[in-house]
């Protein structure tokens, strides 16, 4: 059965993943991380493509600014990994492959950049990615904290970034009617940003594809995604 119409970034925060970081005992129960490198490097390469091909001086110095504040996380990540034990002294973060699901949701930034207009990357990149990092290290740290696993560096840097490269270009998207075709548009979006990391979520969780929840369709969430990119601020 399909879940209920909701906010799309609920069907993030009610992923199995999160009850599973609660219940994480040592280092074995967060092995998600070497996941987390690839996403980072995905994500890295979005902002800088987007930067790098933007022609609208308006969104430029946005661009620009959140691209420079990414481009050291992949390796500030590995260097922690290094240092509390996810790498060995020689080894590649890569050499743990990616999952299915982290490949669908970090080039999902990639064909925004490449395929999509402004407002599509700044709702993808900025809005919902963003948004749904802030959350996810809001949980992540204090438990890496309990596990002696000290969120430094990479994870530290997170805690006050995410927030604000949410809103990141926000304001220059204009104003829309929940049923205009753009406020349609934009829920859709939020639909398939929310479906991809909650896709990716699940199968950090190990769970297999059959066990997972069937997630709503985008016409189930129409309403509550428009609602929630229109009462952004």
């Amino acid at each position: 059965m399909a879940a209920p119409a909701e906010n799309p970034l609920r069907l993030v925060s009610e992923s199995p993943f999160y009850a599973k970081l609660a219940d994480a005992r040592s280092i074995n129960d967060v092995q998600w991380i070497r996941q987390l490198y690839y996403l980072s490097c995905d994500f890295t390469s979005a902002v800088a493509l987007r930067y790098g091909s933007c022609l609208d001086p308006r969104f430029r110095e946005a661009f620009g600014e959140h691209a420079a504040e990414e481009v050291t996380h992949p390796h500030d990540l590995t260097v922690w990994m290094r240092e509390f034990g996810f790498l060995a002294v020689d080894e590649e973060p890569t050499s743990v492959p990616p999952s299915l699901e982290t490949l669908a949701y970090g080039g999902y930034f990639i064909r925004s950049v490449i395929c999509e207009p402004i407002s599509h990357q700044v709702i993808t990149l900025n809005l919902m990615v963003e948004g749904m990092a802030s959350d996810l290290f809001a949980a992540v740290n204090p438990k890496l904290a309990e596990l002696g696993l000290t969120p430094k560096g990479y994870w530290k840097v997170h805690e006050k970034a995410d927030m604000k490269h949410q809103f990141l270009g926000l304001d220059l998207i204009p104003d829309h009617e929940p049923d205009a075709p753009s406020g349609r548009r934009y829920a859709r979006i939020a639909w398939e940003v929310a479906s991809l990391a909650r896709q990716e979520l699940d199968s950090w969780s190990g769970i297999p594809p059959e066990r997972r929840q069937k997630l709503p369709l985008p016409q189930d969430l129409n309403a509550a995604c428009t609602a929630a990119v229109g009462d952004s601020p």
